[in-house]
């Protein structure tokens, strides 16, 4: 390390900063957001994807009274911004579907609040082709949002190619681009 900084220092002229610098196996060096793996590859690293949930929670924040077709727009600049920094990744995390499966969940309880009674939501989702009988199963039996968003019959009708049609991005198809 001595001798590193030495010649980085003297022969090129660069400072060091001896607090961030040091030699460490390469699996825990975490650079400009990437993780560096063993085998040579790189990865988003773990606080990276902690930071992109905390954006998408608050774009989503249920009590934001913004329209939802904003909040998609929002949304896809953040995902955009964060898909083209993060293109270098040579390593893919399988949790890129997971992250869209929840960027997802969170948009469903978003809309589900906006229609914000009973019979709305049960309006809101029959408009979208659902049974009756199952809609109103889902707004009477199931407590608080979140869990609300989960019902099958939420995912249905709001679905993967209502969120397409609505143009909402996907981390996963645009990280495999």
């Amino acid at each position: 390390m001595g001798t590193l900084v030495n010649f980085i220092e003297r022969k090129l002229k660069l400072k060091v900063n001896l607090q961030k610098s040091g030699v460490r196996h390469c699996a825990e060096v975490k650079f400009m957001g990437y993780t560096c793996l063993p085998d040579g590859g790189i990865r988003v690293a773990d606080k990276s994807i902690k930071r992109l949930k905390a954006k998408v929670r608050e774009i989503t924040r249920r009590n934001r009274g913004v329209r939802f077709e904003q909040v998609i727009k929002e949304l896809n600049l953040v995902i955009t911004g964060w898909t083209n920094y993060f293109s270098l990744a040579n390593t893919w995390l399988a949790d890129f579907s997971n992250l869209d499966n929840w960027i997802r969940r969170k948009l469903r309880c978003y809309r589900l609040k906006q229609c914000g009674r009973r019979y709305t939501i049960v309006k809101f989702l029959t408009g979208l082709g659902m049974p009756l009988q199952k809609c109103w199963d889902v707004v009477m039996y199931t407590h608080g949002w979140w869990a609300m968003s989960k019902k099958i019959v939420v995912g249905h009708a709001m679905g993967l190619k209502w969120f397409a049609e609505l143009g909402l991005l996907s981390l996963k198809d645009r990280m495999s681009v």
